[in-house]
């Protein structure tokens, strides 16, 4: 809920050349209990001055960020007035017109005529440079606005939205309706009056086989295929991913046990050096010691079973990329259902495998 209020405790300024213009406060902001209401006027209160202080000594950059604050505290008429005037010699006529087009709207009956008009002259300038887009949605009321991306308040949509000399576009969005796209061309100190309407989103219900499903007048009327007719479902993406994450862990597999039998290799090596250094052998009969032997037969019977797991994993992993390049590329007929898939390393001294089960 919004209320107007009217007070004597913010004092204002509004600069045209070197002449001073004291104004009244009416403006309107957010029920609240009392405490956070004075909080929120007390902060309005103090940005404002600060503000002011620096639009007096023209530092426009300055009075505008303060008076930005203090409009984000509360929306009041003298407020939008002089941001409005200090964006406006700050070169951005688009936001200081809509600033000053709040300030000669919220402002009272009780305002004098003098100072009305020279907060109008300066409305007069800043749309001197601007485009001006009456935007009017004929049958949604609640429907938002987007310009150029940036969402328009919907207490602005109402009137005049301001933008600069240019190519625009326009998007219009509500629940249930399509969305619609304008494009504006402005010119400065042109108007443009906007009306269009939503179209509502087609939506599906039942109807007889083969028969025509009937819609509002104007809508895009479809067709329910009949009985017996095949349907292509979309293809399911599901396995695709599942095998391709199958293969890569295969892959990761394969490298791990090409690693690991590297690894054992050098081990396998460096005992036989160990063997042979010391004159002796494992050949039968075997001169070195029965641990050195059994030792080195252990290392080159683990060589050989990374070895073979390696190449069973690399096996698999080629397999499963192939599988999932089948898929995807195969005609579609009925729909796969979600894949789970586990894989296993099986080694031995004999030899290695991967199992891979799974469902879909």
């Amino acid at each position: 809920m919004r209320r107007a209020v009217r007070a004597g405790w913010l004092v204002t300024s509004v600069l045209l050349g070197s002449t001073a213009v004291p104004s009244s406060v009416r403006g309107e902001e957010r029920a609240m209990p009392v405490s956070s209401e004075s909080s929120e006027r007390e902060r309005a209160v103090r940005d404002f001055e600060e503000g002011r202080g620096a639009h007096m000594a023209g530092r426009l950059e300055e009075a505008e960020l303060a008076y930005l604050r203090a409009w984000s505290w509360m929306k009041s008429y003298d407020i939008a007035v002089n941001l409005g005037q200090v964006q406006l010699r700050l070169n951005k006529p688009a936001s200081a017109a809509k600033y000053l087009a709040y300030g000669v709207r919220a402002a009272g009956p009780e305002i004098e005529p003098e100072r009305l008009a020279r907060m109008l002259a300066l409305l007069d300038e800043a749309k001197a440079q601007v485009g001006a887009v009456r935007l009017q949605v004929t049958n949604v009321a609640d429907a938002e606005v987007f310009v150029d991306g940036e969402r328009v308040p919907a207490e602005e949509v109402k009137h005049d939205i301001y933008v600069e000399p240019g190519e625009h576009r326009i998007v219009i969005r509500r629940a249930g309706y399509a969305e619609a796209m304008i494009q504006v061309a402005a010119m400065a100190g042109s108007r443009e009056e906007i009306a269009t309407e939503l179209k509502p989103k087609l939506a599906t219900r039942p109807g007889a086989a083969g028969a025509p499903v009937v819609g509002k007048v104007g809508e895009e009327k479809t067709k329910v295929p009949g009985a017996g007719v095949a349907v292509e479902e979309p293809r399911s993406w599901v396995p695709v991913v599942a095998l391709g994450a199958a293969s890569a862990v295969g892959l990761g597999v394969g490298v791990g046990f090409t690693a690991a039998s590297n690894g054992a290799r050098v081990d396998v090596d460096a005992q036989r050096d160990a063997i042979l250094k010391a004159r002796t052998h494992c050949v039968n009969p075997p001169t070195a010691t029965p641990e050195q032997c059994a030792e080195l037969r252990r290392t080159v019977s683990r060589v050989d079973t990374l070895g073979n797991g390696a190449r069973v994993a690399y096996a698999t992993a080629g397999a499963l990329a192939i599988a999932a390049l089948i898929y995807a590329t195969w005609p579609r007929g009925r729909p796969a259902r979600a894949v789970a898939l586990e894989a296993g390393p099986g080694l031995n001294a004999g030899g290695a495998g991967i199992a891979v089960t799974g469902s879909w």
